[in-house]
Formats: C-alpha cells, structure tokens, sequence
C-alpha cells in the first residue's frame, strides 16, 4: 500500500475540502445549508479521488458513495425517514473505507513526506466526520439524544452542522458544555470519541518523530560510509 501511487495533492485536496467543511457554512447564514451541501460534495469527490489509483477500490468506493451522492441533495425531514437513516449508513461505510485507506498509507509509509503529513491530519478530521454521522443517527433515531437546538424536522443539514462542532468539540476533549449527551449510548460514543482522539495524537505523533529520528540517523551513516 504505501508503494502505490496515490494521486498527486489527493491527501491535500481531502484536507482543505475536511477544513471547508468546518470553516465555510457559518459565514454564509441563510445560505449555509446550500454551501455545507456543496462543500460536503467536494469532500465526497476529494475522497473518490483518493482510490482513482485502484480500480478495485475505486469500484468499491463507487458503489458506497453513489447512495450518497443521489441522497444528499435532497432535504430529508421525517425524522424516522427510512432515507435519512439510509443516507447516514451508507455516509459512514464510505468514509469508513476512505479512513482505512488513509490509515494503512499512514502505517506503511516510512519516511516523513508532505503526504504523510496531510493523510496524518485527514485521519484525524475524517474521524470527527464520521462519529458527526454517528451522532446523527442517534438524533434521528432518538431525538433527545442531544440537547441541541435544532429540530431534526427541519432537516439533517442544519443539524448536522452542529453535531460536526460538537463532534470536534469533543474529539479534542474542549468540552464546552453547550450541547451535551441526553442518553447512555450518546455519553458512551462521546466518551469513546475522545478517548479515541487523544491515542491517535499520541500515536501519530510518535509515530512521525520515530520515522524522522530514523531518517536521520539513517542519513548520517550513510554520509559517514561515503567519508
């Protein structure tokens, strides 16, 4: 896995469409449900990008996010929407299958390059993406499952906006307090959402020090044989 060629920019394309979809909907008001739906199509495209190197995969991928792609124009509102959930599902086992891509590239790769850098930062924001798409099930399903502010009635997409703040919120163990957890299995998945932030910095972290550490050394003796 890590001696195929991933597309050129995919890793920083997919990281600027994940920091989009964070940063862009809030400033355009009424108009945000409109920009987070463009937005949140350009990471589905940034992430089919990533496997166009595998046709295999690129298969595979095709087939979880085609559902996706044809449901998630559309405002769904019935909160116990066969569709909405279907849409949720099928969001999840896509990204699912981007991350372990992601993920592999990160473990095999053995030296520190730009692209390892950017597919470390995709990781960990396509985490926040998914347990947001987790949280969103909950809502649905249950919808006191957050105290949240938005009525699922009026749609996923403004929901959803706030369940991805809560979501990093929490990945990142800020905890404001603003939106919490009503229910056992909301306070579970929040729990494990930041348990599961904090070891993959650790991890990471380490992980990219070790290759750089063993660059090195690996560079002076090389220089040193050569003398």
């Amino acid at each position: 896995m890590g001696d195929q060629q991933f597309p050129r920019y995919s890793f920083l394309g997919l990281f600027f469409a994940l920091v989009s979809l964070i940063l862009l909907p809030p400033f355009f008001g009424d108009g945000a449900g409109l920009i987070q739906k463009l937005v949140w199509l350009a990471v589905l495209l940034s992430m089919l990008w990533l496997v166009t190197h595998d046709h295999r995969s690129m298969l595979i991928g095709g087939v979880f996010a085609l559902p996706v792609l044809l449901i998630s124009g559309q405002s769904l509102v019935n909160e116990a929407s066969v569709w909405t959930l279907g849409y949720v599902f099928f969001a999840i086992i896509f990204m699912l299958f981007i991350l372990s891509h992601l993920l592999r590239f990160v473990v095999v790769t053995k030296r520190v390059s730009g692209d390892l850098i950017f597919a470390s930062l995709c990781v960990y924001l396509l985490i926040g993406v998914i347990w947001a798409y987790i949280y969103l099930m909950m809502e649905v399903v249950t919808p006191e499952a957050f105290s949240i502010d938005v009525d699922v009635q009026q749609g996923y997409t403004a929901l959803l906006r706030e369940l991805l703040y809560y979501s990093y919120v929490t990945l990142t163990t800020l905890g404001y307090g603003d939106i919490t957890p009503g229910t056992p299995v909301a306070r579970s998945w929040s729990a494990m959402e930041a348990i599961v932030g904090q070891l993959y910095l650790t991890v990471i972290v380490a992980r990219l020090m070790g290759l750089y550490i063993s660059t090195e050394l690996a560079g002076a003796d090389s220089e040193d044989s050569q003398s």
